[in-house]
């Protein structure tokens, strides 16, 4: 995974739903999903036992390499990449209100500040995300096309109203 790890983004805690995503197209993208969603279930068959748990071990180091080193020993007593899948999910994924404020504070807080424009727009991108992501996913489908148009007005609103003052044209276009 060396060369492909750096295209994922270490899971610091705060970050799950964009390590989820990237995690979970890498491990598709070596057809090993199926060990993490549990329709690989561990054989009863000897011989076939090793190859599975050959395959379990490469996504299980996948995993502990794109963590923050402090969270590993939290995994320690897992012996399967999906039991360490569930842990890590069921500690950090946060689909619920605390989540949502959470990142509602985290986009009335966020500024360029003295980050270029491409990582100021990155950087928003990804808190906007995974609000929206949280927002939307609640809304009936008849309503999602006008709560849709909103949020892009807003996020739009959002990400001009936060840019330092020398972009100060950019608002009023």
């Amino acid at each position: 995974m060396s060369e492909e790890r750096t295209s994922i983004v270490r899971m610091n805690g705060k970050n799950y739903s964009s390590w989820e995503f990237q995690f979970r197209m890498f491990v598709k993208g070596k057809e090993l999903w199926n060990h993490l969603d549990g329709s690989s279930m561990v054989p009863a068959d000897p011989i076939e036992l090793g190859s599975w748990e050959t395959k379990d071990a490469k996504v299980v180091s996948w995993l502990l390499s794109s963590i923050e080193p402090h969270m590993v020993n939290n995994l320690r007593s897992f012996n399967t990449a999906k039991k360490m899948w569930d842990l890590l999910r069921r500690i950090y994924h946060q689909d619920n209100s605390a989540r949502k404020f959470q990142l509602e504070l985290d986009i009335g807080n966020y500024r360029q500040g003295n980050q270029t424009i491409e990582q100021y727009y990155s950087g928003f991108l990804n808190l906007w995300s995974d609000y929206s992501g949280l927002v939307q996913s609640k809304v009936p489908k008849e309503a999602l096309g006008a709560v849709q148009a909103v949020h892009n007005e807003s996020k739009r609103d959002q990400f001009l109203i936060k840019l330092r003052p020398e972009f100060e044209s950019v608002r009023f276009d």
